[in-house]
């Protein structure tokens, strides 16, 4: 199963569902993915708009891949979660009415360090996909340096994760 993450940016991210929809088509693949604001939906992947932190973590731990956008918290979770990945950067300069910037630096920077496949553009999927299922999935470890995620996550964890927007 592999799951698709967009977060909850304001605008969503087509681009990325409509890739991600399909690749899973065309390899066969199941999953689900969390399209939030986009207006694309998926006719081959199961999706919700937003999963709750709670849900969110479970369908991540059940993921044998997740394919997510260039944004840290996504990032964070399934590095945690020790999930191969796949990230599509936003790209763009942040505006008042889109205010989401050019997430490409940071993933670039990450990838540097860390097992992460970067999808500079929505055709490549497919076959990125397809090379990591060559792969068998392989569960990752990412070396974080820092425990500092795991002492917020268990913080949340024992007092209780914010409400996630609407």
């Amino acid at each position: 199963m592999i799951l698709v993450a967009v977060g909850t940016y304001i605008h969503g991210f087509d681009e990325l569902v409509a890739a991600a929809d399909q690749a899973a088509a065309r390899l066969d693949l199941t999953g689900l993915a969390q399209i939030g604001h986009s207006r694309r939906l998926p006719r081959h992947l199961r999706w919700e708009r937003f999963l709750a932190p709670s849900v969110l973590a479970a369908r991540m731990a059940a993921a044998r891949i997740v394919i997510c956008h260039g944004g840290i918290g996504l990032l964070g979770e399934a590095m945690r979660a020790g999930k191969p990945i796949i990230a599509m950067p936003r790209r763009g300069r942040p505006s008042r009415s889109s205010p989401a910037g050019d997430q490409s630096a940071l993933l670039q920077r990450l990838a540097e360090r860390h097992p992460i496949r970067i999808c500079r553009h929505p055709d490549e999927l497919t076959s990125i996909l397809q090379a990591v299922a060559r792969c068998g999935f392989v569960p990752q470890r990412y070396d974080l340096g820092s425990d500092i995620p795991e002492i917020v996550a268990s913080f949340l964890d024992r007092h209780g994760r914010p409400s996630q927007p609407a």
